[in-house]
């Protein structure tokens, strides 16, 4: 393991509210709150048991420091004579900054730093 993975692993970098928040514009955020009331109303209401998943998959955007965020949101409740279940999958496009931290905005907008944290390589030709 190199010496940039072992700090990696050890910041927590990414603000998670922030992350759940720029998903998607947002609408993430508000399913996830809507499934999560309605199974715990379903499991209250009809005394059984709800499940609600999460998962993300994330790849690189080719020639940047970018992933897209694929987020998807599986949940099903108890109801008085059954199930009921929903299932959505979208996906949002993140910039990766120093340490892995994930957000919708470059970090930097100059692109001052890489991701490493170092000065970036100014462009090399003639100075006005």
């Amino acid at each position: 393991m190199t010496n940039t993975t072992a700090n990696s692993s050890t910041s927590a970098a990414t603000d998670v509210a922030e992350f759940i928040t720029d998903l998607d514009g947002g609408q993430f955020e508000r399913m996830f709150s809507i499934a999560l009331s309605q199974v715990a109303a379903g499991t209250c209401d009809n005394d059984g048991k709800g499940e609600v998943n999460v998962k993300f998959t994330f790849s690189k955007v080719p020639g940047a420091s970018q992933v897209i965020c694929t987020h998807q949101l599986k949940f099903s409740r108890p109801t008085q004579g059954g199930r009921a279940s929903e299932e959505t999958s979208r996906k949002t496009a993140l910039h990766v900054g120093k340490f892995g931290r994930l957000t919708l905005a470059p970090e930097n907008q100059m692109a001052m730093f890489g991701r490493d944290g170092a000065p970036a390589t100014p462009p090399s030709g003639p100075s006005a």
